[in-house]
């Protein structure tokens, strides 16, 4: 074990048996003071008495990282704060307030384990002082790191700030930060993965206690199970499990409950139970759902993928591909170089744009939208989207082209191609549509609005609900109307009529709809206006390409009642 872990471990340990009689603490860090921002071009270390009783540090041991270094003669009185600096470096900093040398004393930019013990090496105060502590774009010099509650003794990473002095920090006076700041909550899980089919890793919000036999944590282990270790490293916060290879299956769901881990304040996190496993995608379990080649400008390709095999999988397994024109795979891309999950049933829409994609369409489930640290670039006339597997396997393919779109819609930027069925090929170009206008010409992350989808009543419009009230009360305030027209691609147009039969406004006008498509009124008129409570009438024509033309006539009632 290196001197850095047995450190830390220590440190850990230590952490949790400090009482509050330890009266001298590590309040304030200055360790990169260049470039500055108003103090003197030097570090320090800011110590202050906490306690009611003077405290004489002759023997006592400053820890910067490997090296020890001993105070000489100083003491610091109750409620006082004292600076600690380099040798030459109290001329510059005496006017805040007492200093004190101490040869050789340098903190390391990158980070190191800072510790201050009695002359019987007890433990009053330590921190690993890393820049990452520090507010981001604040860690490159010129700023200190400052204690938030000079009265918390544990969980110390949550327990600095960088400073909010203008100057770069408060030697010598009450931290800028200066905050009431106890540690009352337990560790809790952040995420949990399954490394190489036989490591659980499980990653905590904070670090923890290293109780004396880790694998007493874990109980309740799914049957068939072998473990073969427990290892912790309360420095990441990581818990690891590891398994007999042979023991994982591939699609079985397994759990275990962690229990009785306790961060450094003591808090005791509750039993929890994960649940874990892993599943190996073979052809059509991953269908690619929604291709947009042809962005607007200032937008971005996206493909959208629907899991349809039964299990969560494993994204950091998947990647993206094209072909060339020998048809050779090319531009191969990771879709997640972290392990996350696709859940069953569900969509996502990768992308090497999100900002791009949320400028110009609706995204109704912003966890179904994953940034590709690099996507496959993708022509805007005729390409191949490839999807493929762990071992470069292809789970699915789709050709395009921009003669596949809807005849009837004469600008394709910006409209993506829908999968209409689920169970018929990707490769048949009759089972692809353009996405309809209602639904802003592309659905990423969510459910295709040229899906199959079948009215159980066999209506091809109705609405709901039949009475409403468009006054804001969060009760049947809108007019839902859906359709049913069993194929994509129908021109839609909806006239609202009042009961003497005149045209109160055009909901829509040769709008492309979906196979399945839901239209909403909200009471206003073609002057967004509210209209009179009454009887209305909803002219419905819809127009199939094959020239068949399906109408109907549905009355409603606008109230203001509740």
């Amino acid at each position: 074990m290196g001197i850095k872990n047995y450190i830390f471990i220590f440190l850990v340990v230590s952490f949790g048996s400090i009482e509050s009689r330890a009266q001298i603490i590590l309040n304030e860090i200055m360790a990169d003071p260049s470039p500055s921002a108003g103090l003197p071009d030097r570090e320090y270390l800011e110590l202050f008495n906490t306690g009611t009783s003077e405290i004489h540090l002759k023997g006592w041991m400053l820890g910067l990282g490997s090296k020890m270094k001993v105070f000489p003669d100083v003491t610091v009185a109750p409620g006082e704060y004292l600076l600690v600096t380099a040798t030459g470096g109290a001329k510059d900093l005496l006017p805040y307030g007492r200093v004190t040398e101490i040869s050789g004393f340098l903190i390391s930019n990158s980070g190191q384990v800072i510790t201050l013990s009695d002359p019987l090496l007890k433990w009053s105060d330590a921190i690993e002082y890393q820049p990452s502590l520090h507010k981001k774009g604040f860690g490159e010099g010129g700023f200190s790191l400052e204690k938030i509650d000079p009265a918390r003794l544990c969980g110390q990473r949550e327990n600095w700030a960088t400073t909010l002095s203008a100057i770069g920090g408060t030697p010598g006076k009450e931290n800028s930060v200066h905050a009431s700041n106890p540690d009352h909550l337990p560790p809790r899980i952040l995420a949990t993965s399954l490394a190489d089919h036989s490591r659980l890793d499980i990653q905590l919000n904070e670090s923890f206690l290293l109780p004396v036999s880790l694998l007493g944590q874990f109980s309740n282990l799914s049957s068939g199970l072998v473990v073969d270790s427990v290892h912790g490293d309360a420095e990441a916060c990581l818990l690891q499990l590891y398994f007999h290879p042979s023991t994982v299956k591939n699609g079985v769901s397994y759990s275990v409950t962690l229990h009785d881990i306790k961060d450094e304040c003591g808090n005791l996190m509750t039993s929890q139970t994960i649940r874990f496993g892993y599943y190996l995608p073979v052809k059509s379990d991953l269908l690619i759902s929604e291709v947009l080649f042809n962005p607007y400008p200032e937008g971005a390709d996206f493909v959208e993928i629907f899991n349809n095999s039964g299990h969560p999988v494993d994204l950091s397994g998947l990647s993206l591909a094209t072909r060339d024109g020998s048809n050779k795979l090319i531009q191969f891309s990771q879709i997640s170089s972290l392990q996350q999950y696709l859940e069953t049933g569900e969509y996502l829409a990768v992308s090497k744009s999100l900002e791009g994609i949320g400028r110009f369409y609706s995204t109704k489930c912003n966890a179904c939208l994953l940034q590709m640290e690099k996507f496959p670039g993708m022509s805007d006339l005729n390409g191949c989207v490839v999807l493929l597997d762990s071992n470069g396997e292809i789970i699915d393919e789709m050709a395009y082209t921009d003669g596949m779109h809807d005849p009837l819609i004469t600008e394709t930027e910006g409209v993506s191609l829908e999968r209409i069925s689920y169970s018929a090929s990707s490769s048949q170009q009759k089972n692809w549509h353009s996405a309809s206008r209602s639904a802003g010409f592309a659905t990423p992350g969510y459910k295709n609005s040229v899906c199959e989808l079948a009215d159980s009543s066999g209506r091809t419009v109705f609405i709901d609900p039949v009475v409403f009230s468009p006054n804001g009360d969060g009760f049947r305030d809108q007019l839902n109307i859906y359709l049913f027209t069993e194929v994509p691609g129908c021109l839609l147009n909806i006239t609202i009529l009042n009961c003497a039969g005149r045209v109160v406004r055009k909901l829509a006008n040769n709008f492309t709809s979906g196979s399945s498509d839901q239209i909403i009124w909200d009471g206003l008129d073609a002057d967004f206006q509210k209209v009179q409570p009454g009887i209305y009438i909803l002219d419905i024509s819809i127009f199939e390409q094959t020239g068949k033309r399906k109408s109907e006539r549905l009355a409603c009632v606008l109230t203001d009642s509740p």
